[in-house]
């Protein structure tokens, strides 16, 4: 519980570092796959007949903004498990195995089915564009898959593009322990503000002078500003006494209205659309951080938490990850097999139709998310127990 004056402060340095499971931050989790999922399995799969159709593919092509809300959380969370453990013995070796067993599992495992086990004859057969993602295997394996996409007019690489964002989890794993380790809370709080500029500007760069490749959107350099900010956030609730709450509500609305400002102007006119959408992915970033911050340090804002504490999204937040590797090959596999046409004659209305199609595909991806956690993944997070971590928040 809070011991200091309700809104005025956050937690206490000491608060933060014994800090038991956050549950909002399972709702985190839960609402970006949420987003990601509508994005996949609404706007990418639905084909309109009605406005309610229409506007539902409009509404959902913000879904994409799931995956900066993942980022944001991971540098949110990471950086604060890495700066609660700095100085403690076994430092990188604790850090790295925890991280590897709650990731390589699931990630090599369906890379080694894919590229290995299966055949390629039973591949093709299922469809031969399987065959591409065999063909493409050192990119995945690697974890560059992001680099891979970099040089492409669209994410062509069947049935795992989506992995593009997990390499770039994975670099940025890779780095930032070296990084925390090296330097005070000040320094590295500054850096964070060094490089998300430096992304905001490259994300620039990359859009006015390679508008059709996708180097802007993929690219760790590129994207590495929506990580930092999480970052930035997670050392200011380890500087002295933190944010207060107006400050970082503050922040979180600066940012928002930023968002919703250059939206706005970019529906107005697009032909500034290399710089107002890669500064807007930034302010993003900055307001997602600052209500992560609220959520977890702040007292009061009990609408906010109660909306994250919903039994439903820490549900999904629970499984986010396997839902994220598999929900992209169901959403890829319904659209090779033309699973919009075929629901769309199940009934004389087409709204339901499509809700139907997607329920299908959430209904399958979750099926196969939860028989992967707990009869494939489980014994490896229990392997966790065996490097503990200075912090005991998920």
């Amino acid at each position: 519980p809070m011991t200091e004056s309700p809104g005025e402060r956050p937690r206490s340095a000491a608060a933060v570092r014994s800090a038991s499971h956050v549950p909002e931050l399972d709702g985190v989790r839960g609402l970006a796959i949420a987003g990601v999922m509508a994005l996949h399995f609404i706007n990418n799969q639905v084909i309109p007949s009605t406005l309610v159709e229409r506007a539902a593919i409009r509404i959902t092509n913000y879904g994409l903004w799931g995956v900066d809300l993942f980022f944001v959380l991971s540098g949110f969370l990471i950086t604060g498990i890495l700066v609660d453990a700095r100085g403690r013995p076994h430092y990188f070796t604790n850090f790295f195995a925890r991280r590897s067993l709650r990731i390589f599992p699931l990630y090599f495992g369906v890379l080694l089915l894919v590229t290995v086990l299966i055949p390629a004859s039973v591949l093709r057969a299922l469809d031969p564009e399987w065959l591409e993602v065999r063909a493409q295997w050192p990119w995945l394996w690697s974890y560059l898959t992001n680099v891979y996409l970099g040089p492409r007019t669209d994410f062509s690489l069947p049935y795992v593009s989506h992995f593009w964002s997990l390499a770039i989890e994975e670099h940025f794993y890779l780095v930032w322990p070296f990084v925390i380790s090296a330097l005070a809370v000040p320094a590295a709080m500054r850096l964070s503000v060094a490089l998300a500029a430096a992304a905001l500007a490259l994300r620039v760069v990359c859009e006015t002078v390679a508008p059709d490749q996708l180097y802007a959107d993929v690219l760790t350099p590129c994207r590495i500003d929506a990580l930092c900010a999480g970052a930035w956030f997670a050392l200011a609730a380890r500087r002295g006494a933190g944010l207060t709450r107006p400050r970082t509500l503050a922040i979180a609305g600066l940012g928002g209205g930023l968002v919703v400002a250059l939206t706005l102007w970019h529906m107005v006119d697009v032909r500034g659309s290399a710089v107002v959408l890669p500064l807007r992915t930034t302010a993003l970033a900055v307001c997602f951080g600052a209500l992560i911050y609220a959520a977890t340090f702040h007292a009061g804002l009990e609408t906010l938490k109660a909306a994250l504490r919903m039994a439903w999204l820490r549900h999904l937040g629970r499984y986010s990850y396997g839902l994220y590797v598999f929900h992209g090959v169901v959403a890829y596999a319904m659209h090779r097999s033309g699973a919009a046409a075929q629901f769309a004659t199940l009934t004389p209305v087409p709204p339901l139709n499509s809700v139907l199609m997607v329920a299908a595909g959430v209904a399958v991806s979750y099926a196969i998310a939860m028989a992967s956690y707990h009869g494939f993944e489980q014994p490896f997070l229990a392997l966790k127990s065996r490097f503990p971590s200075a912090s005991s928040r998920a």
